[in-house]
Formats: C-alpha cells, structure tokens, sequence
C-alpha cells in the first residue's frame, strides 16, 4: 500500500525458443474490445486450446484485451475458430505464429446455428403474483467471537413453511426473519396474487424478535387449520439467551394469529429445523426439534430433542420427552435438517438426521421409542446441510437425497486425507477456539495435515504461537503436529470429516443403505434446500435444489457457484442435472 509501481519486463524469449499466437479483438460499436470472444486454436495431432476474451482481474483492475496461447516447440497451427458475443463466427486457415493476429468481427460474415428455443419448466411471476417482499439481514460478525470459524452460522435463516393457512384452498406462504426482525405471511388469492401480512407482535414483557431459523405449519390441535411452530436459532446472542426460545402461533382457521405463551417448554438452544410426525401413534402430530450449535461454543455438539403433543380440549400443550424416548439425541451434534419416514415399511415414522461433522443418522422407530441404528452409512462423515425424502427407484421403500458441502470448496476431504476441526484451548480453559485443518502438499508436493487458516487469523486467537513461528514462511511449512503437541491433539476434542459429496442413498432394505454420488453440478456448491416433485410429470421423483453459502471469511471465499438446480430422476435412483436454460429456475 502506497508503495511506488513498477513494471517487469518478460524476456524470457531471449533464452527459450517457445512459439505463440495472440489474437487481439476489435469487436462491434458497443463492445469495441470484443469482450467475451472465445477463441479456439488447432493444431498437431487433435490439439486444442480455447480462451475466452476476459481481460478483468479482480477489483478495478483489468489486463491487455487480447488472449495469449503458448505453444511450445509447435511450429504451425491448423486453424484459429473465433466466436462472437452476438453469435457471429469466423475461421482462420493456417495462421502465421508468433505474431498477433487482429480479429474483426465485421469479417464475421457467418453466423452460428441457434437451436431451437426451448420452454423453461419454471417461469418466474413474483411481478405478476405482487410478492415484493425482501430479506433483511444485520451484518453480524461471527469470526470477533471465533475467528477460525469455517463458514459464519448466524445467516442460515430464514425458514419457510407453506399451507393453506386462511382456509381458501389455496397454499399460502410464511417468510421467516433474521434476529430483530418479524416473520411475515404471503396469502394467495383467488386471482393468483399474494398479499402480504406480518405475524402479530408478541405483546409480552422482554419479548424478543429472535431469528426464525426454522418454520412448520401443523395441526396441532385437530381443529382443522395450520398453527405456526417457529424455531428459533443463530449465533448472535449468548448460550441460554431467551432469543433462542422457540414461538408457538394459534390460527383461529382464518389466517389470523395468536401468540401461545404456555404452548411449548422452555428451551433456550439454538436451533435449525422443526419437524412434526405423530411418531408415538395417539392421533396427534410430535415433533423433532433440531439444534444447529451452541452459541459460541462451534464445535461443541448440541442436543436436539423430542416434544410430545399433549394438547387437550383446546388447550395447545408440548411436552419436553426427549430423555424417555430419544436419549441418543442428547449431545448428538450439529443438526442442520431432519425428516421423519417409514424407512423399514413397519408402519411407525422413523427420525433421519443430517448434520454438519457427522453422518447421516437414522433413528428407528420402536413403537414411541426413537432408538440410533447402523445403516452402513456411520463412516461416511460430512457437512450433510439438507436431506428430502422418496421412493426414487420406485421399489417400493423410501430413499433419501442428502446435501453436502459439495466439492467446489476449499474444504474438500476422503477417508484418506480428512478434513478434521481441533478445539484444544476448550478442554484446558472451557474457551472454544476451534483450529480446523486439512491436508495440503507440502514442500515435497506430499499430502500433510496443516491448519486450514493463515498464520495471522491463528495467531489473533493463540498468540503464544507468535514466538514459536516468527515468520510466515516458518508457519507455512509448519504441520498440526508443529502447532500443537501430539497430547493436546490426542486429548483435545476433536472431528473429522471424510467425505463431501451430496448424495443419493439408496434403500437396500433391512437397515442397509448405499449411497450414490449426484450429477457433477449438484457438487459445485453446498445444498441447502431441497423439494422432491414429479415436476415433468412422467411418474418419477424429481428434485428442486438451493444451494450457496455466502457467510465465509475473505481468505476462503465465498461457496457461490450455484444459481439453483433442478434433477430429473428416472425411477431407478439415477438423476439427470438441466440447464438453466431448460429450467428457468434462477436462485443464486
């Protein structure tokens, strides 16, 4: 910063004889640099190169608007193949080589075959249907309290829920809201249109706005309409803060809302999914209360837990029974989505549960009894974000969809390089400071176990490893085993993880399960969000998917690859990834 500038000059020619060929661009009046031309050279025995016309780098910054291809000892190319934004196309025949060659679009004459148009499965009509509603969000800062943090865990809301809440026959839409703000219904009209109306404002002494992470529209007194459970969750406010007590709306069958303070128990832990099955069989609907984390305490696991309805005569009770019927949820981890199903076909809904730092975890289902079984799946540890339920290859017993962190991350592991996560301060202090890790080449190109992050976000929350790595360069080539004594790495907490890829899991029946990596687009970024639906209407499941992860630190990046997914399946468990341009779908 403020240093003076400077230029180096390439003269690398003068010492190795390597050819080029540049192609500059001159392209039309409004785009007089031909930005985004693709060039493609031929040459040798079926060689190819291909570049495409992108001079920006970064911010305000830009390079020459022209592409450069080496070649090496190659002293001919075949042909240079040139297409246009616009659609224009051109060929040179046997150009000279090193020299630059200025392409033209006005000598374009040709131009490329456009297919058929085809009609997108999804239109977007938020215009047309008046939904004008947008997300607010305060910038919270997750990494002032844990700065090793691998992603943020304070913007994973809002929840969303649908139902016929006013009783039209017409499905309706609750918008949940971030931390300080309200949730918000959308009621669909006859004509097509939603207005939009706010959940009534709790009128309590010390009532809170907390963040709707969770959203689920159920029945729970049986009198024929769709109450509201909220769940709160985030990581903006201390462990035990009353932000995280869970909300309980009463619908009087109309689509108007009335707070029930003595609906559910206390219970003050962050949470990230609520999910309703009438899992002990008495006519009523339960649920499963998913916990996302412990506030400022990542990675320590959290408890989830089980609510009986005792609702009676009208009066809406919840019942806390976690520890009689679930007890494996207690400390079970980082629970991120959940869904009940009959896995087995024995009539009774089973828990299936997808978290980050552990596998994806089915509870069978004893007759009110929710007790943890190995499936074959225990070892395959991920960042499972979401999870949707179906028969996919239509054989008559549930399969399951489970989103991951994908593989388009600085994150990525297997079993036999993992990605693990220590909090060695937690066990000496009880000051969680997690140090996450994964293996990278070391100075010998050879696979080793190093922090994930740099010497100065690790030294900002252990600085007493100031004086043991003095410079960058001696923490760069310093492994775990460098940081940390092997005791502390052996005695403190620790994760692992080992595998990253979203999945199929494929009911084999009697407990088993495989699991079946998606279609390479479904791994270029997490998957967060997911509905199971014969969209093409041809008698298999098909998947509608969000994904992205916008909350990471600057030297990570930013999980962004998705704009939205839609799989066709073909009734036997297999899925084929559309285009944008075949689905219309466009969720960024």
């Amino acid at each position: 910063i403020n240093d003076k500038a400077f230029v180096y000059e390439n003269r690398s020619e003068k010492f190795q004889q390597n050819n080029f060929l540049n192609i500059r661009f001159k392209g039309s009046e409004h785009n007089r640099f031909g930005i985004g031309a693709i060039a493609e050279i031929f040459y040798g025995k079926g060689q190819t190169q291909v570049a495409e016309n992108s001079p920006c780098r970064g911010y305000l910054s830009s390079m020459d608007a022209s592409v450069h291809f080496g070649l090496g000892s190659v002293t001919s190319v075949d042909s240079v193949h040139i297409k246009w934004p616009g659609g224009k196309q051109e060929t040179i025949i046997h150009p000279s080589i090193n020299r630059v060659i200025n392409a033209d679009i006005s000598k374009a004459l040709v131009n490329i075959e456009t297919p058929g148009l085809v009609q997108p499965v999804f239109n977007e009509i938020s215009n047309e249907a008046n939904v004008h509603l947008r997300h607010l969000e305060a910038d919270y800062i997750d990494f002032d309290i844990q700065r090793l943090l691998p992603h943020k865990l304070s913007e994973y809301g809002p929840g969303l829920a649908a139902g016929d809440v006013d009783g039209n026959g017409l499905d309706d839409l609750f918008i949940g809201a971030s931390h300080g703000f309200e949730g918000t219904f959308l009621l669909q009209q006859p004509t097509g249109k939603f207005i939009q109306k706010g959940l009534p404002a709790v009128n309590m002494p010390d009532a809170r706005k907390p963040e709707i992470m969770g959203s689920l529209l159920f029945d729970a007194d049986k009198d024929g309409d769709l109450d509201l459970y909220t769940a709160s969750g985030s990581n903006e406010s201390v462990e035990g803060s009353k932000d995280y007590q869970d909300r309980f709306f009463r619908n009087d069958g109309k689509g108007n809302f009335t707070y029930d303070s003595a609906a559910l128990p206390k219970n003050f832990a962050s949470k990230s999914c609520v999910n309703a099955a009438d899992f002990d069989k008495d006519g009523d609907l339960d649920l499963f209360v998913g916990s996302r984390l412990i506030p400022f305490k990542y990675p320590m696991p959290a408890s989830s837990f089980i609510f009986r309805n005792d609702s009676d005569g009208g009066n809406i009770k919840f019942t806390d029974i976690t520890k009689e019927t679930a007890p494996g949820l207690l400390g079970i981890g980082l629970i991120c989505d959940a869904v009940w199903s009959d896995y087995d076909n024995d009539g009774w809904p089973d828990l299936v549960i997808a978290g980050e730092w552990m596998p994806v975890t089915f509870f069978h289902n004893v007759k009110g009894t929710l007790e943890k079984v190995t499936t074959g799946l225990q070892n395959e540890v991920g960042w499972w974000n979401s999870i949707a339920a179906g028969d996919f290859d239509n054989d008559g017993d549930i399969d399951y969809v489970a989103g991951n962190q994908g593989e388009n991350s600085y994150y990525r592991g297997d079993s036999s390089y993992p990605v693990r996560i220590y909090d060695i301060e937690g066990v000496k202090n009880g000051r969680q400071i997690p140090v996450p890790s994964l293996y990278l080449p070391d100075t010998k190109g050879e696979k080793k176990e190093f922090p994930a992050h740099s010497r100065d976000d690790i030294i900002s929350q252990l600085p007493a490893l100031k004086k043991k790595f003095l410079t960058y360069q001696s923490f760069g080539e310093a492994e775990m085993g460098s940081l940390f004594s092997k005791d502390d790495l052996k005695n403190g907490y620790q994760l692992t993880a080992n595998y990253f890829k979203s999945v199929y899991i494929e009911n084999k029946g009697n407990g088993g399960f495989r699991l079946q990596p998606l279609p390479e687009m479904a791994q270029m970024a997490p998957l967060n969000g997911m509905v199971v639906e014969d969209i093409n209407e041809d008698g298999y499941l098909d998947i509608i998917i969000s994904g992205n992860d916008y909350g990471t630190e600057v030297s990570t990046g930013r999980f962004d690859a998705m704009n939205g997914l839609v799989m066709t399946g073909n009734g036997k468990g297999s899925f084929k990834a559309l285009s944008l341009k075949e689905t219309g779908f466009f969720v960024p």
